[in-house]
């Protein structure tokens, strides 16, 4: 008789303990798939540091991996004209179709993330186009 006892006391521990543990397991897990959305929408530009032999080089590499049509033929699509914003749009279209991840827009320490919509800078230098 004992031995049913603790058998018994063994199976509602360890239904207790599976239960907590399904419990931190789902509460740990709650922010992990929560933390891959993203809540701000971001764009990537170039530094307006970068020498112009890198920002052409990522106008190359980001219009060869993404859609740059904005910038090509009348698109007209920057604004200023100058290397700084086409390369911006293109590093831009690259980011957005690569899912906006942080390494996407790196383009070997020339891009920066930015929070502030750059279709609203034209003035400054940046692009025009969202």
């Amino acid at each position: 008789m004992a031995s049913s006892n603790v058998t018994m006391l063994a199976f509602c521990v360890a239904l207790t303990l599976s239960e907590l543990y399904t419990d931190v397991a789902e509460a740990v897990a709650q922010p992990l798939r929560h933390s891959h959305r993203k809540a701000t929408k971001t764009w990537c530009v170039a530094k307006p540091s970068a020498e112009a032999a890198a920002l052409q080089g990522n106008l190359e590499f980001a219009c060869s991996e993404s859609d740059c049509g904005a910038i090509q033929g009348t698109g007209g699509c920057t604004r200023p004209d100058s290397l700084l914003s086409r390369a911006s749009v293109a590093m831009n279209a690259y980011y957005q179709a690569r899912g906006r991840n942080t390494w996407n827009c790196f383009f070997n320490g020339t891009g920066l993330i930015t929070i502030t919509d750059p279709s609203k800078q034209a003035e400054s230098g940046v692009p025009c186009c969202k």
